[in-house]
């Protein structure tokens, strides 16, 4: 364990570069990619606690040219990038799910464990090879610039998709046909009353006409603007169809995140 261990921790501390082969290798995707160094870069993070005390004893031990107090700087400033190169992971792994149009979740999380796995024989060394290779690491250098790649090209399609679906559920509702009011029953007549003696009508009184007031005329109000016809998707490069991120319009198809004159574009393709 321990030399599996320090063979993966030796290779991914090359030049910031992971290495392609072992079952912790961390993904081509870009997603997956991401998921694997928040993974590996916590588990080095969480141990931090753990092997400062032998990192400052062999610092004491073995000073460098700057003094012991200046190497032992250094540490807790690597700590403090950590959590903020972890955050910046999260946001862009929280980003691509929301994007995503089917669930990748449960992916990101086996790669999140692949990335911590590369520490996971950490309890079966012994403390000072443990702090020198803890010393020496850091994660993959390319793995902040893919993550802020990830969340730009996430949140420009999750737009578009939000776009979309906003439009399709403004569509007007079919009208629904009218259900005739049912109508009350007829009353049977009431019996025939007995006729009365006839008696003198009374003279009837003068009434003075009640004065009518006009009415007002409400004024005409106007026509609500009738909506603008979408516009139409331009075709570019024969059936390739690029729909700008800044004022999406609906696509008919999926839409996939590429670059174009040096933009960040969605090509609407047919499903």
């Amino acid at each position: 364990m321990a030399n599996a261990l320090f063979l993966a921790l030796a290779l991914f501390a090359q030049d910031g570069q992971a290495a392609a082969q072992g079952p912790n290798a961390p993904p081509t995707d870009e997603y997956g990619y991401v998921a694997w160094c928040y993974g590996a870069l916590g588990g080095y993070a969480n141990l931090y606690d753990k092997v400062m005390p032998e990192v400052t004893r062999i610092e004491k031990a073995f000073p460098g040219p700057d003094g012991v107090a200046a190497s032992l700087k250094t540490y807790p400033e690597m700590r403090a990038q950590a959590q903020k190169d972890l955050k910046t992971f999260a946001s862009a792994i929280t980003a691509a799910e929301k994007a995503s149009p089917r669930p990748i979740s449960e992916y990101g999380g086996a790669q999140v464990k692949r990335g911590a796995a590369i520490w996971q024989g950490s309890d079966s060394v012994s403390k000072a090879r443990l702090a020198q290779m803890w010393m020496s690491w850091s994660p993959p250098g390319d793995c902040e610039k893919r993550a802020k790649t990830l969340e730009t090209k996430s949140t420009i399609l999750g737009k578009a998709l939000n776009f979309n679906s906003a439009s399709a559920t403004n569509q007007a509702p079919a009208p629904q046909p009218e259900t005739p009011a049912p109508q009350p029953a007829a009353e049977a007549a009431p019996p025939a009353a007995p006729t009365p003696e006839p008696v003198a009508a009374p003279e009837p009184a003068k009434v003075e006409p009640a004065k009518t007031t006009p009415a007002k005329t409400a004024k005409p109000q106007p026509k609500p603007a009738a909506p603008a016809p979408a516009k139409k998707l331009p075709p570019i490069g024969g059936n390739e169809v690029i729909v700008d991120p800044v004022n999406p319009v609906p696509c008919a198809g999926t839409l996939v995140p590429a670059k174009r004159g040096g933009r960040d574009v969605l090509i609407c393709k047919a499903d």
